[in-house]
């Protein structure tokens, strides 16, 4: 029959011979397990919100569009301009004519004032002996009244300075009385040549010095002595008594005409700093007087020799001149008020010319032709205009130039920012170029 095995039955056929001994078995040390946290033993997971994601991009995005539109508007603010671009009426007239200006003031007439420059100088020369030289003191007074009514003074009329020192009117002369003006009275004036009663260099009086008319408080005319005195604008000289140095007249003229000069280059440049703002000046109109002042003894045998020489040149309101060019040459000129660019290339001269070499301001009015094509521009008022302007929407400003018509012949609007469509509530902010059309 047939024998069944349990698999317990069934074991490993041992050796037949084992070792006496046997090493011991190493043991195995494993580490043991460790035991971590529950929090620790999970791997870290980031939970992304997809929304929030979202809303950050809109808001981010937001910002930026609100940075770049605030920046553009800043730019804008800081960069805004709003230019008007005018063209003047202007003419450009031939000029060749002669004119005549007055130094008192008259309707529709050309005026002027004059403008004098002073200067002395000295130099050596050798002197071969002395003479006994007399002279008299000679000069210009410029007399003024300031009551209406003219005065007639006589020949030899007396006018005497503050140290009581008497000169004489050499020819009889007509003082104008006063006239109103813009509710003021301004003096009548006149110049007359004087000499001095009596010789010596104690009458070289210096520019500026007060006379009076001693005749009218002697007689009792106390109105006419208050109301009427006078003034040298030059400085009194040529007065002299004594012995004078002997000089070779030739070394003489020499002298002097180096003298003369030098004194003509110092006066013109001196000019170009002492003349006035806002008055014309010709090259053409200067006038050069000289005088001849004693010599004195420099030492041994040398004299010093001086010599005076006084420049004047008459001065045209520029804005007056202007006007009175354009009535004289422009037949459509309306009055209005002009300027003139520039008189480089004017010619200027007198009708007479020893003018050139005589005391101008003695002269109640000179002659003189011009000759040139000054650019006469009509003027407008630039404040008034942007005054005008302010404030109001581009489209007003044909409304507004319409005020501005026969001065303002075209004009342009140019704004930026692109958008704007109002000048700019303060007219300052308002640049005007003026452009000449040909």
């Amino acid at each position: 029959m047939t024998q069944k095995w349990n698999l317990q039955d069934i074991r490993p056929i041992e050796p037949k011979t084992r070792p006496t001994s046997r090493p011991p078995q190493s043991i195995i040390q494993r580490p043991a397990p460790v035991i971590r946290d529950s929090v620790d033993d999970t791997e870290s997971i980031i939970i992304v919100d997809g929304n929030k994601k979202q809303r950050n991009y809109y808001v981010w995005g937001g910002a930026l569009l609100a940075l770049v539109i605030g920046g553009s508007l800043a730019m804008s603010v800081i960069f805004s301009e709003t230019t008007l671009t005018v063209k003047p009426e202007f003419r450009q007239p031939q000029v060749n004519a002669e004119f005549e200006g007055f130094r008192e003031r008259r309707e529709n007439a050309l005026t002027y004032e004059i403008l004098t420059i002073e200067a002395t100088k000295e130099l050596q020369v050798k002197a071969t002996g002395e003479k006994k030289v007399t002279e008299q003191t000679k000069g210009t007074l410029e007399i003024t009244k300031t009551t209406a009514g003219a005065e007639r003074l006589i020949k030899n009329t007396r006018f005497k300075s503050p140290e009581g020192l008497v000169f004489r009117i050499q020819e009889s002369v007509v003082v104008p009385g006063a006239v109103e003006k813009d509710g003021k009275l301004v003096p009548g004036t006149i110049r007359a040549e004087v000499f001095a009663e009596s010789a010596g260099e104690a009458y070289n009086l210096p520019a500026g010095t007060k006379f009076s008319v001693p005749g009218f408080e002697e007689s009792g005319l106390t109105d006419l002595f208050k109301s009427i005195s006078a003034t040298n604008p030059n400085a009194f000289a040529g007065g002299f008594d004594g012995q004078q140095f002997i000089i070779d007249e030739t070394e003489l003229g020499t002298a002097r005409q180096n003298l003369q000069l030098e004194l003509r280059n110092s006066l013109l440049e001196r000019i170009k700093n002492e003349r006035p703002s806002g008055f014309v000046a010709f090259e053409g109109s200067y006038a050069f007087t000289y005088n001849e002042l004693p010599a004195v003894n420099f030492g041994g045998d040398l004299v010093t020799i001086k010599e005076q020489a006084v420049l004047q040149v008459p001065l045209f309101k520029a804005p007056e001149l202007a006007a009175f060019i354009a009535a004289q040459t422009v037949p459509t000129y309306n009055k209005a008020p002009v300027r003139i660019e520039s008189y480089e290339g004017m010619l200027f001269t007198y009708s007479d010319p020893k003018n050139s070499s005589t005391v101008i301001a003695n002269m109640p009015s000179l002659k003189f032709n011009l000759v040139g094509k000054p650019r006469i521009i009509w003027e407008y008022d630039e404040d008034k205009l942007r005054s005008d302007l302010a404030g109001k929407p581009k489209t007003a400003v044909a409304a507004v130039m319409t005020g501005y018509a026969g001065i303002i012949k075209s004009s342009q609007v140019s704004m930026k920012p692109f958008y704007r469509r109002s000048f700019p509530e303060n007219g300052e902010d308002i640049r005007i170029i003026e452009v000449l059309e040909e």
